[in-house]
C-alpha cells in the first residue's frame, strides 16, 4: 500500500505499523524514533504511537520530540 511520510511516497505491506513505515523511510529516523528523539504526526497534527496502524493513502510527518 502507498503512504506519504515527509512528502515521500512509500510502498509498505498491509498491516504495517507506524514504526515499520518509519523503518522503510530511514534506518536513522527509525533509531531516533525508538530513542524518543523523533515523533510521528498525522496530517491533522495529532501525535501517533509507533505501534499504531497505517492505512492506504495516509499522510504523516516526522518532527523532533519536544
Amino acid at each position: 500500500m502507498k503512504v506519504i511520510l515527509n512528502n515521500s511516497e512509500l510502498i509498505i505491506f498491509k498491516g504495517a505499523t507506524i514504526s515499520d513505515m518509519v523503518l522503510a523511510y530511514s534506518l536513522r529516523s527509525h533509531k531516533m524514533l525508538q530513542r524518543g528523539k523523533l515523533c510521528v504526526y498525522d496530517r491533522f497534527g495529532n501525535l501517533t504511537e509507533p505501534d499504531g496502524p497505517v492505512y492506504e493513502g495516509q499522510l504523516f510527518y516526522l518532527k523532533r520530540a519536544e
